[in-house]
């Protein structure tokens, strides 16, 4: 049986695997597109549909399953749930931050392109 210690351990450490895939993942279609469309890539419509469309969907991916994760180790030490989330979950407002910061960084080394 696993410990609380351990336990939070596991999810500090999925939580920050799912954290790191969800920057690498972004990075990987950020200049994967750069290569397969040059020419799209330096207009404006083109990162706008990139950072409304794309980066929510893999953050909302990755949040989603450290959410899952947290919610089954949760379950197993008898601690509060996170699921179902409320409007005023700091899980959501660390999606929005991480997002916020995402799109920042991204729209910064767009411009150096453009």
């Amino acid at each position: 049986m696993l410990s609380i210690a351990s336990a939070s351990a596991e999810v500090i450490l999925i939580d920050m695997a799912m954290l790191l895939l969800t920057v690498a993942t972004i990075l990987i279609f950020f200049y994967g597109s750069k290569k397969i469309f040059p020419a799209d890539f330096r207009q404006p419509q083109f990162f706008l549909t990139f950072i409304i469309v794309m980066v929510p969907l893999i953050i909302q991916f990755y949040f989603g399953l450290a959410v899952l994760n947290y919610h089954s180790v949760a379950k197993v030490f008898g601690w509060p749930t996170p699921l179902p989330l409320e409007s005023s979950s700091p899980l959501l407002l660390s999606a929005v931050v991480f997002y916020i910061g995402q799109a920042a960084w991204l729209w910064s080394r767009w411009r150096k392109v453009a």
